[in-house]
């Protein structure tokens, strides 16, 4: 048995004296290598008193005084040896333990220690100062050569220093690809576009195993040979033409070469210059896109340039393809975040296998705020529609909506990859109930039972449609059943948690992603951690053990992403007004009507103008609706004298009810008696029930007109009321809707200006179509008016706790 610090200091001992004898050649401009100080009992040097003040001196002088105290003492325990760790050897003889010792301590240590004092380190700008009046180290070894890596003990925090986007050591490179022209890429010549059914400017690109082109941009995507990933979705060689838009408030889409290999039947007519291109695994066609959409940063002006490169980035990024308006990222910035998928993501999806023919499966996302829960279900539809010709898409966030505005509950059946931010693809819902809000927190019945009729709708309509005779011979994926994702709010606390769980009951899941995000505390007693791949993940992935035991669904506990939205300086908000300025803009088709299986996406934009320079829809509010309906935080204190008012500038949503959903105990005669206007309201009235009702969309009253007019047939004299409507619905979807319904949701500040006055300018805003600025309603410039009450913007705080919550 030999004791460990006797081990040490013997060890110790044999390497100074071997270092004594060590040759060290003359002029050499090395020195003779210092004893350590456990062995030449001095004190560590300090600077003179001279550069000190007299309060310093008096401290330092107290200080040495207590070091010397502190080394005797140290001496004197070291000497009679006690409170020692002793080591005793595993093997029949402590003396071989006690040689073992030696070696390791002695010679491999010794070699290490005079090859480093043999040569001395060239001054360079990272070396760190040397201070006379540091400690040496006692063991003589260089720490700052081997820091200590902490990365294990505290992977989160490793984590949250990763930008998205980023792999572990790629450098935060982007693109691989490497443009040659003619060679890799090849720029198509008109008649070789009309060759290939293309009409624009186009490009054709070849892609190897380990290319990568992280775009920037708009564009339209084909893929004419092989097959290719991108945002999570693989997209096999056919003629269809995928819209691809990347904004820099969102993760950029990466372009990569897939494993499947095939080709199209437009590669036999590909011209002799391009046939070299089929060496490579994948060939991409990359065309011109209209920019209709660009024209949405001139209206809301926080997203304005958000699909060009920022100021600081325009001199290292490149366009190689000659297609206006589409470049390609080398490297991550601020601005700029590449979709990147952690491998938690990645183990999840790659698990997923499709089901019994006869059963689809039930997906639901859920997880905090902020932590990527829209992002990877937007992932999860793109790789289910790798295996299924289309997926239903349950939206359950009225905040963060995907296809629809903000304030409903929609049910969409999704046939194409999602290849944008959600105000890239406004759609038209299947199925939808109108909230009026961004949050359930003012009615949550109403919120379950719209959300209880979806999932309704989709189990009787949607999950087993009838069979359909394809005519594409070469798609193998299944269309029989339809399975479906539910995007969950991020709402995961206090009432919010409560809704989740009852949603999670009426679906019966069978798979279930939950999201956590990086947890810095210790975990209460009450939650068991999850691994994932047989080894915890440490970045805070635990699940609540009565969830998993009651639920029968394959739960996958998932590690959270940083939103590259927030990163790049976007809030929520901004996007949620983007949203609502995106649908009000869009133009979708004029006769065409959403079925039970059809996705209608809007494609272009009408930019040029404002929504006050639209022309509206006239409605006689007597004859075109017959109800009106409020809902939400104190619409039931609104009388019918004030209707008009409150409608005014308002946004609604158009619902389409059952024959006999709105009966009223009253006759109109009755109503008329205690209203001074035709519009149809009443106060205490609920919202129809989604049971018997729909919402086919949104739209925007901006101005309500009441001109006296006597009729003859009420006796009366109610006045007749006009509503200005702006909507982007199709006629035949406004047909069916007759009744209104009004919520808390208000049209954002950029929808009420007029951007053709102040492009240009910074400051002055201008009039608002030919209106006098101070003249403009609902607007005002300035500070309230002194004693004005309820002028002034209304601050709700929410981030207030009590002591037991921090």
């Amino acid at each position: 048995m030999l004791s460990a610090v006797a081990a040490r200091k013997a060890a110790l001992a044999a390497q100074v004296e071997q270092a004594k004898d060590f040759p060290i050649p003359s002029g050499s401009g090395t020195t003779t290598p210092a004893l350590p100080r456990l062995l030449r009992n001095e004190t560590p040097k300090r600077k003179s008193t001279t550069q000190k003040s007299r309060s310093t001196n008096k401290k330092s002088k107290k200080s040495e005084h207590k070091i010397i105290l502190q080394e005797e003492k140290t001496v004197d325990t070291f000497r009679d040896q006690t409170d020692i760790i002793t080591v005793e050897s595993d093997g029949d003889d402590g003396s071989d333990s006690a040689m073992s010792g030696l070696d390791a301590f002695g010679q491999d240590s010794l070699d290490k220690n005079v090859a480093g004092m043999s040569t001395k380190r060239a001054w360079s700008p990272s070396q760190p100062v040397e201070d006379s009046s540091d400690d040496e180290s006692v063991d003589g070894d260089d720490e700052s050569a081997n820091p200590l890596d902490v990365s294990s003990l505290f992977p989160y925090l490793s984590r949250s220093l990763r930008t998205p986007g980023q792999t572990p050591n790629d450098n935060n490179v982007l693109s691989t690809f490497e443009p040659a022209l003619d060679q890799n890429m090849f720029i198509l010549t008109e008649d070789e576009c009309h060759l290939l059914g293309l009409s624009g400017k186009a490009t054709l690109i070849a892609l190897d195993v380990d290319d990568s082109i992280c775009v920037l941009g708009i564009c339209v995507l084909v893929v004419l040979h092989g097959s290719i990933s991108l945002c999570g979705a693989t997209i096999s060689g056919s003629s269809a033409k995928h819209r691809v838009y990347a904004p820099r408030s969102g993760p950029l889409p990466v372009i990569r070469a897939g494993e499947e290999t095939g080709s199209t039947s437009q590669v036999d007519n590909l011209p002799p210059r391009l046939r070299d291109a089929l060496q490579y695994r994948a060939i991409v066609i990359l065309q011109e896109l209209k920019p209709d959409v660009i024209g949405l940063g001139r209206i809301c002006r926080t997203f304005e340039g958000v699909f060009e490169p920022s100021r600081w980035q325009k001199s290292s990024v490149e366009a190689p393809f000659n297609i206006p308006g589409l470049y390609m990222i080398h490297q991550q910035s601020k601005e700029c975040h590449a979709f990147w998928m952690p491998p938690s993501w990645s183990t999840a999806l790659n698990d997923l296998s499709p089901n019994d023919n006869m059963f689809s499966g039930t997906y639901i996302v859920k997880g905090p705020k902020n932590s990527g829960k829209s992002t990877f279900a937007r992932t999860l539809t793109n790789h289910l529609l790798s295996i299924y010709k289309r997926v239903a898409f349950l939206e359950c966030d009225l905040g963060q909506s995907e296809f629809t505005p903000g304030g409903m509950v929609s049910l969409n059946v999704v046939s194409s990859p999602i290849l944008g931010p959600p105000f890239t693809h406004p759609t038209l819902p299947n199925y939808a109930h109108f909230i009026g809000s961004t949050t359930p927190r003012s009615s949550p019945s109403h919120y379950l039972d719209g959300v209880l009729s979806l999932i309704q709708a989709y189990r009787l309509n949607i999950q087993t449609p009838a069979i359909e005779i394809d005519d594409d011979d070469n798609d193998s994926r299944i269309s029989n059943v339809i399975p479906i994702v539910v995007n969950t709010m991020g709402w995961s606390k206090g009432l919010g948690f409560d809704l989740t769980q009852k949603i999670e009951s009426m679906l019966e899941p069978t798979n279930i992603f939950d999201i956590h995000a990086p947890v810095r505390e210790e975990y209460p007693t009450s939650v068991t951690p999850v691994s994932i791949g047989g080894q915890n993940n440490g970045y805070g992935a635990y699940h609540d053990q009565s969830t998993m035991d009651a639920t029968t669904a394959c739960v996958h506990v998932l590690d959270s992403v940083v939103s590259s939205s927030s990163v790049a300086g976007y809030t929520p908000a901004d996007h949620r007004a983007l949203n609502i300025l995106s649908y009000f803009h869009a133009r979708f088709p004029v006769d065409a009507a959403p079925g039970e299986l059809e996705q209608i996406t809007a494609t272009e934009w009408e930019t040029s103008r404002p929504l006050c320079a639209e022309h509206p829809y006239k409605v006689d509010c007597s004859i075109a609706f017959d109800k009106v309906v409020l809902t939400g935080a104190g619409s039931e204190d609104v009388v019918e004298e004030e209707i008009g008012r409150v409608l005014n500038g308002a946004i609604v949503g158009f619902v389409r009810c059952e024959p006999g959903t709105m009966d009223l105990d009253f006759e109109p005669q009755e109503r008329s008696a205690i209203s001074t206007t035709d519009i149809p309201y009443t106060r205490h009235l609920s919202p129809p029930s989604p049971l018997s009702s729909t919402c086919v969309g949104l739209g925007l009253i901006r101005g309500v007109s009441s001109p006296t007019v006597t009729d003859s047939a009420s006796p009366q004299g109610l006045s007749k009321t006009f509503l200005q409507l702006l909507t982007p619905l199709p006629h035949p979807l406004l047909a069916e809707s007759r009744v209104l319904v009004k919520g808390e949701m208000e049209l954002p500040i950029w929808g009420m200006l007029d951007f053709r006055n102040f492009e240009g300018k910074d400051v002055d805003i201008g009039d608002v179509a030919d209106v006098e600025r101070d003249s403009v309603p609902f607007l005002q410039w300035g500070k309230a008016p002194d004693g004005a009450l309820g002028a002034e913007k209304r601050r709700v705080r929410r981030n207030l706790m009590r002591r037991g919550q921090m």
